[in-house]
């Protein structure tokens, strides 16, 4: 499993759920699950409005106009799509045929209004540009079919597509602007739901059915999502969350405080064959994302009364950012394995990247003093091996021999000899080594010098007339 998060600073955030969750709440030595963080991705250059998951592949669109792609899968960045509408890219949604695990559709609503359809995967081509709303679109969604979609947008409209025909074919006008709209899942899109203000009202996709049922929150509900069992999740501005049956309109579970803050977005994480709890990942505003276990309460059937008591929360992590999106996306186990193998590869080299800056913060605020110690702990060693040697040439005899040198201590008098009375270390390391060839050089050099002045002493004596011709007096 997979969770991305968007964020009002333009970062998203991924997360992948380690370890089981234990399916008896009661044992209390079972290893809690732990959301461990993927990557961070600097996604937009503003907020980002809203994100989509099917299949390998995830969308985000943001403030900046763009739509930016990723492929889950092989973990890369498929790079952006600029969308055809103008301003902030504010609702994407897939179409994953029955059957199928990669969508071949993708459709995005922007700020003016205008809802474009997408070739997903290959080209990621823009097929059509729809007029959707005379304001910005709110949300998406499409039928499982992949006939017909649903938007909603701030002109408080609803509006039905036929993807077919590329044309609306109803409209309803509102009474409060909608936040949300989504097809049900289990029963092949037979029913719709759709969130505005504290209330979310379920409506019959044939005309005749028309309001099925209605959930009434006390403070708004910001964000909805259909649960398996006929079931449906909410979140609202108070923080709480809340667990609905659909066909009666009960609600079986509320948590009152689930975050300090508003819930903003939340979902579903997918079901697998080994494991098929009703796992929900919560975001909130305060940065905190929270992952809940509502399959009790969903089995019940009935209200729980203890206030959310016994559904605890199963993990926690803070994003320090203001979240604003959640999608999960459902990875093969080959996939999940590849994208921890990938994820703690990129931690692994985080944490040596982090140790060596950490080497070298230390190395640049020591060095000085490290370095003028072992210069002054070189210079100590040939001095005192000098005066041994100058002591042993004095005294007529080699030095008395001294034990063997550990590693890193001087060393022993018998590597000290006097050549020419220039002191030579046997066992020197090379640089001492280089600079007692050089003292040897600039001696030889010398003597060489000296030679050659006396040569020239002796021959100007010998021969006065060269001396008067250059000038000088011969001498007397």
């Amino acid at each position: 499993m997979a969770l991305l998060a968007g964020s009002y600073e333009r970062f998203l955030f991924g997360y992948q759920l380690d370890g089981q969750v234990e399916p008896d709440a009661a044992v209390e030595q079972a290893e809690k699950p732990v959301l461990q963080r993927t990557f961070t991705h600097a996604a937009h250059k503003g907020v980002v409005k809203c994100v989509a998951t099917a299949g390998q592949y995830a969308a985000t669109g943001g403030a900046d106009d763009l739509i930016h792609l990723y492929d889950l899968k092989n973990d890369k960045d498929l790079g952006f799509l600029m969308s055809p509408g103008e301003g902030a890219v504010t609702a994407l949604a897939f179409f994953t045929p029955a059957g199928a695990y990669n969508p071949t559709h993708m459709l995005s609503g922007s700020a003016d209004g205008s809802m474009s359809v997408w070739q997903a995967g290959g080209g990621w081509e823009c097929m059509k540009t729809l007029r959707a709303h005379r304001k910005e679109v709110a949300a998406i969604c499409v039928h499982p079919s992949g006939l017909i979609a649903l938007s909603v947008g701030r002109d408080s409209c609803l509006r039905m597509w036929d993807l077919v025909k590329g044309r609306c074919t109803f409209t309803a006008k509102l009474e409060v602007e909608a936040e949300a709209v989504e097809f049900s899942t289990e029963d092949g899109g037979t029913r719709y739901a759709l969130l505005c203000g504290t209330r979310i009202t379920l409506h019959g996709v044939q005309g005749e059915e028309g309001l099925l049922c209605t959930l009434d929150h006390p403070r708004r509900a910001l964000c909805m999502a259909w649960a398996p069992g006929n079931k449906v999740v909410s979140g609202s501005e108070d923080g709480s969350l809340r667990l609905w049956d659909a066909q009666s309109g009960v609600e079986l579970l509320c948590i009152g405080r689930a975050h300090t803050s508003r819930v903003r977005t939340l979902a579903l994480l997918p079901a697998s064959s080994s494991d098929s709890r009703l796992l929900v990942a919560t975001g909130s505003s305060d940065g905190s994302i929270k992952l809940w276990d509502f399959t009790k309460a969903a089995a019940v059937g009935a209200p729980s009364g203890d206030g959310g008591g016994s559904t605890a929360c199963l993990a926690e992590v803070h994003t320090r950012a203001r979240l604003t999106c959640m999608a999960a996306a459902d990875l093969p186990e080959a996939m999940q394995q590849l994208s921890q193998a990938a994820a703690q590869a990129r931690s692994q080299a985080a944490k040596e990247q982090q140790q060596a800056g950490k080497r070298k913060a230390e190395v640049a605020a020591a060095g000085p003093q490290k370095k003028n110690g072992k210069r002054a702990r070189a210079g100590a060693q040939p001095q005192q091996q000098q005066q041994t040697a100058s002591q042993a040439v004095a005294g007529g005899g080699k030095p008395k021999a001294k034990p063997a040198a550990a590693k890193g201590q001087s060393a022993p008098a018998d590597s000290v000899v006097v050549h020419d009375g220039v002191v030579e270390f046997l066992d020197a390391p090379p640089k001492q080594q280089q600079q007692q060839q050089q003292q040897q050089q600039k001696k030889q050099k010398k003597k060489k010098a000296q030679a050659a002045s006396q040569q020239g002493k002796q021959l100007a004596a010998s021969k006065p007339g060269l001396a008067a011709k250059r000038g000088k007096r011969p001498a007397a």
